[in-house]
């Protein structure tokens, strides 16, 4: 049934929840003066920096006040694309990617539930499991580069019990650092994807569950038939949040590793802070910037897509 909302006529609802009209002009141009903030801000921090990115990519800049930019056009996305760092990095975010999106949603998902049938002590639970998210990354990372570190508590607790074979230079050793990274970051963001989760648990109604346990259907059973078609949206959607995610990791890798050894474990994040800051290439770290950014838009709108396609089915 359609909601009316009484506030002096001045809305008109149609078709459910779905649209309002404004019927007064005078309403409308309230509400637009409440956005007017948040839109200079969105262009000031977004709009502006973006277009600046995007003249950066273009020149040639040292990053020395005073010398003229040079206009290359696009030979720093050739470059970026030319670099065997820059592929490698491609690489590990890919890595990345896959990993934190095949871990985090099914691993949040199993927490939520387990955490849903309220058993003795779950409160501790959610809270424990919650709390990696509270800390920045920044901190997660330095805490993690200190258990992991070849004198770290990690290798120590592998001599304690006896497991002397496996110590090894996790953050040092090409073959475990970026994975090393990997799992850190899994370990940090289920707790948020868990929250988000329970949040769409508490959406299912009671008698759904009541009514299939009457039908006879077993725990998990209920868990495939019901639990999950009806998180669908929620699950999309933390997927994506977790893909974008993923590819803008940079504070974690730069406080474990700082994309060593010999940039083996760097992203484009990583990649892009160095060859701008660190080496003075502000054009081919700006490609870069916007390459991460082209990246991003692609698999929103990707995703987006794949989700509207599936809802139409």
């Amino acid at each position: 049934m359609p909601c009316q909302l009484c506030a002096g006529h001045f809305f008109k609802v149609t078709g459910g929840f779905r649209m309002i009209k404004l019927k007064s002009k005078k309403t409308r141009m309230g509400i637009m003066l409440f956005l007017v903030p948040a839109l200079v801000i969105y262009l000031v921090f977004q709009i502006i920096p973006i277009i600046g990115s995007i003249y950066f990519s273009l020149v040639d800049w040292n990053g020395i006040a005073g010398s003229a930019p040079k206009f290359v056009g696009l030979k720093n996305y050739i470059d970026a694309f030319h670099n065997a760092d820059f592929i490698l990095s491609l690489k590990n975010m890919a890595r990345m990617v896959i990993i934190s999106v095949i871990c985090h949603t099914p691993i949040a998902l199993l927490m939520a539930v387990a955490i849903n049938t309220k058993c003795k002590g779950y409160r501790i639970f959610k809270a424990l499991f919650f709390v990696p998210t509270v800390f920045p990354l920044t901190a997660v990372g330095l805490m993690w580069y200190f258990i992991f570190m070849p004198t770290g508590s990690f290798n120590s607790l592998l001599e304690v019990i006896g497991l002397s074979d496996l110590v090894m230079p996790w953050l040092v050793d090409p073959a475990t650092a970026m994975n090393t990274i990997v799992f850190v970051n899994v370990w940090a963001g289920v707790g948020y994807y868990m929250v988000i989760i329970l949040a769409g648990l508490t959406t299912i109604p009671d008698d759904v569950y009541e009514a299939a346990a009457i039908d006879g259907a077993t725990s998990i059973q209920k868990f495939f038939k019901i639990t999950v078609p009806m998180l669908k949206p929620i699950l999309a959607m933390c997927i994506l949040m977790d893909i974008i995610g993923s590819v803008k990791v940079f504070d974690l890798v730069f406080a474990m590793t700082g994309g060593g050894p010999n940039g083996l474990t760097n992203l484009p994040t990583t990649l892009m802070y160095n060859e701008a800051f660190k080496y003075n290439h502000y054009g081919v770290g700006s490609a870069i910037g916007i390459i991460i950014m082209v990246i991003c838009i692609v698999g929103t709108v990707g995703s987006n897509l794949i989700t509207n396609r599936k809802k139409a089915e």
